[in-house]
């Protein structure tokens, strides 16, 4: 009877051991079958990360990197043009297609200007006041560019006469209905003015000021599209060096602004 039960109990023992030794067993397969499954991924992970390196920055440090081998990376260098849903990365299409979309939208933008132009000048016809309103393109946008002589204010005055009210309405009007934003700048000529303490500085800022106010509380520009400033004599169109030429350069410019918004 003793030797029966230390036979048992021998082979209960052996039994147990089998047990775990299985768990074990089952645990490394399913741990060496997910870092298999973590290899893979993460070699489709690095290749893209080496090229995205390589590309834009000329960085080769990372060659050699990559295992050698069939398959998804068949020479150590790029992805495997066969496999479905990935492609080689060409160091020249992503330059060109950046210069192609920044070229779309400047070609936009340009337009969005040509038909601000062509309907201020189709509403300044209609309304005969073509003639006191000239428009002339600069590299920051279209600049409606309106004489202040007898035009919008009498001479040393910052009040709109009726004429120039009639004209910014009809600006206005137009204007409202694109996204640009303004910029409404004051200038004068370098004659001193003959005031304590009020300048050219102050008369254009107050011009431009003044135009802002019209837009904005009589034709319902919002204010957060419309600015103003005034830059005295500082910069003329032409040299103050006649009567024609300084009233030339007494003016209020509008500007609509080339930017983002204008491609919307």
């Amino acid at each position: 009877m003793p030797a029966r039960r230390r036979r048992a109990a021998k082979g209960g023992g052996n039994e147990r051991w089998l047990a775990t030794y299985g768990d074990m067993v089952t645990l490394l397969m399913a741990f060496f079958v997910m870092l298999y499954s973590m290899s893979t991924i993460d070699q489709l992970k690095w290749a893209s990360f080496v090229q995205g390196l390589t590309v834009p920055f000329g960085n080769n440090a990372a060659q050699g990197m990559l295992p050698e081998a069939t398959g998804l990376l068949p020479d150590g260098n790029g992805l495997d043009v066969d496999q479905p849903g990935i492609q080689p990365a060409d160091t020249a299409v992503l330059p060109e297609a950046m210069e192609a979309a920044a070229a779309a939208v400047d070609a936009a933008r340009e337009a969005q200007l040509d038909r601000i132009a062509g309907r201020l000048e189709e509403a300044l016809q209609d309304a005969g006041l073509e003639a006191l309103v000239e428009q002339r393109r600069e590299e920051r946008g279209l600049v409606v560019s309106i004489a202040t002589d007898d035009v919008l204010f009498a001479l040393g005055s910052t009040e709109i006469d009726d004429r120039g009210r009639e004209i910014l309405g009809a600006v206005a009007t137009i204007l409202g209905d694109f996204p640009n934003q303004l910029m409404i700048e004051g200038y004068t000529d370098d004659l001193p003015l003959r005031r304590a303490g009020y300048d050219n500085w102050n008369l254009s800022t107050d011009r431009a000021v003044a135009v802002l106010r019209l837009m904005v509380e009589e034709h319902g520009l919002p204010p957060t599209k419309v600015g103003a400033v005034g830059y005295g004599e500082h910069r003329p169109l032409v040299p103050n060096s006649s009567p024609a030429n300084r009233s030339k350069n007494r003016r209020v410019d509008i500007v609509v602004l080339l930017e983002e918004e204008a491609a919307a």
